[in-house]
């Protein structure tokens, strides 16, 4: 007996099945006498419960018991798993070999006769204890096996495994070595043809920018050393072959130059950017310049591209100075022109205007002495209607000439514009008067009346609209006039595709006195005609 079995047997425990225990009494204190725990149950179904709660080594079980008897409780121990492997040893009075043959049938794995003999059964309960205590240690070995056994075979598949990988991963590596290494002579022949390539490219460049007509050339950034020129560059600056310059030299305006080296380190580029040069003997001249920031001998350059623009700028100066003298001549001719209106208006109030007064009274006279005519008193009503008429028409020409209201501030030329437009038209306009009357020369007052005039007879003619308003507020430093409607708007790109001359004469008399004049308007939006003139200062109250 091993000591881990002499050790369990000395231990153990032991489930007593009878229903007479009393008569056990030394046989318990026997087996408690050499440590061994003793468990009693009355029946076979107490023994049921009280084998599968507490597992005991050993079950002494009677055979004849009151309910199920010892070989039926003997079989459900065996059915049910938790109890199938506790040695059962039965306790009998039964010697016949059928008794001893059914209760090894029924499981049994010993027996003792009753009355019991102490030696006999402490003999036999030892080795089933001894036995079942080698039992349960074999089983504890096994499983240790077999757990040794599956480290095994898990840590040799680990192996094998981590074997393979390490083949496979030697069998891509010397794969890929391969292919490097082709891959590798492959771009080293490449790069052989691209050298070549680059050589003879290099060489067509040098050819290209040599005979090039552009003006070309490297300059080092951000210092301006002139790294390379081509001819036609070294002709427009005056320069010398193989004599070293830089570039910042030839700028009429330094400033300029430190603005471009700014915006080529931000944007790293620029296009059609017109500088102004001056050469070594004092001649300057315009260039529209191409840059872009690159690599010159490992270090940061510019390269450049030019067009001398010299003929063309002094065309532009030409056009602008005819524009300017062309918009002083207009500004003359309209100046000539309003001059002729209010004289003309001024004659026809004045001289036509009293000829035609002094015809209506001449004519009363006439009618007062054909008193007693009355035809001729007929014909002398007809010639003062007439007479009427025609005083009211001349009052109107002079009116549209030259309204006599200019005279007193544009303030009281607006009102009159406005009563005009509401008599002549069905759209209701509305005036609006903020500030006070703004101190304007006459040229001012005529040319902001003739604007709001111009934008009045639009919304007249072509908005559409069912409501006009006209604001005037002035300040000490602005006045801003307003026209608004609420028409059918128009598009100012396709207006001034078509060269509207309406426009055009409201925004040159509007740069005539110096004021800005802005037009927002949409189809189906309305339209907004704005004029702002800064004052130098008080306004008329």
């Amino acid at each position: 007996m091993s000591h881990l079995a002499a050790s369990a047997a000395q231990t153990g425990t032991i489930l007593i099945v009878d229903d007479t225990p009393a008569n056990l009494g030394v046989v318990v204190e026997s087996l408690e006498a050499r440590g061994i725990r003793v468990l009693v149950a009355l029946d076979g179904l107490e023994a049921l419960e009280r084998a599968a709660f507490t597992q005991p080594d050993l079950i002494l079980l009677d055979v004849k018991m009151p309910g199920i008897d010892g070989f039926e409780t003997c079989r459900r121990l065996k059915r049910d798993a938790r109890t199938r492997d506790i040695a059962v040893i039965f306790m009998t009075s039964l010697t016949g070999n059928e008794d001893r043959v059914e209760g090894f049938a029924a499981g049994g794995v010993d027996y003792v006769t009753k009355p019991l003999r102490v030696d006999e059964m402490l003999a036999r309960v030892g080795v089933h204890l001894e036995l079942r205590a080698m039992h349960t240690q074999l089983v504890a070995q096994n499983r240790q096996l077999l757990a040794e056994v599956a480290v095994r075979k898990e840590t040799e598949a680990a192996l094998k495994q981590v074997r393979d990988d390490l083949e496979r991963r030697v069998a891509l590596r010397t794969e890929e070595l391969a292919r490097a290494n082709a891959n590798l002579q492959a771009q080293i022949d490449e790069r052989r043809r691209a050298d070549a390539r680059l050589q003879a490219s290099e060489a067509r460049f040098r050819a290209i920018v040599e005979t090039s007509p552009v003006p070309l050339c490297i300059t080092s950034m951000p210092d301006g050393r002139i790294l390379y020129t081509n001819e036609p560059l070294r002709a427009l600056f005056g320069m010398s072959a193989g004599v070293a310059e830089n570039i910042a030299d030839f700028y009429a305006d330094p400033l300029e130059r430190e603005r471009l080296i700014g915006h080529l380190r931000t944007e790293g580029s620029l296009r059609d950017t017109e500088v102004r040069f001056q050469r070594p003997d004092g001649t300057r001249f315009w260039a529209m310049a191409t840059a872009r920031v690159a690599t010159y001998d490992d270090s940061p350059a510019i390269y450049v591209g030019m067009n001398d623009i010299t003929g063309r700028k002094q065309m532009e100066q030409e056009l602008v100075e005819s524009r300017e003298q062309q918009r002083e001549l207009s500004a003359y001719m309209e100046a000539i022109r309003e001059e002729e209106r209010k004289r003309i208006a001024m004659e026809i109030h004045d001289e036509l205007g009293q000829l035609l007064t002094a015809l209506k009274m001449d004519v009363s006279l006439l009618k007062m002495r054909l008193a007693h005519d009355a035809e001729a008193t007929k014909k002398a009503d007809d010639m003062r209607e007439l007479v009427e008429g025609t005083i009211w028409m001349v009052r109107n020409v002079a009116s549209h000439l030259r309204p006599a209201a200019l005279n007193f501030g544009i303030v009281s030329a607006l009102e009159w514009l406005v009563d005009e437009f509401n008599r002549r038209n069905a759209i209701p306009c509305e005036l609006r008067i903020e500030g006070g009357e703004p101190a304007l020369s006459d040229a001012h007052a005529t040319a902001v009346f003739r604007i709001v005039q111009a934008s009045l007879t639009n919304v007249a003619r072509h908005a559409k609209a069912t409501h006009v308003d006209v604001s005037l507020v002035s300040t000490a430093e602005l006045l801003e006039l307003r026209v608004r409607d609420d028409g059918r708007g128009f598009d100012r790109e396709a207006a001034r595709r078509e060269y509207s001359y309406g426009l055009l004469g409201m925004y040159e008399r509007a740069r005539l006195i110096g004021a800005t004049l802005s037009i927002d308007s949409a189809p189906g939006a309305g339209t907004t005609v704005s004029i702002h003139i800064p004052l130098d200062g008080g306004h008329k109250t």
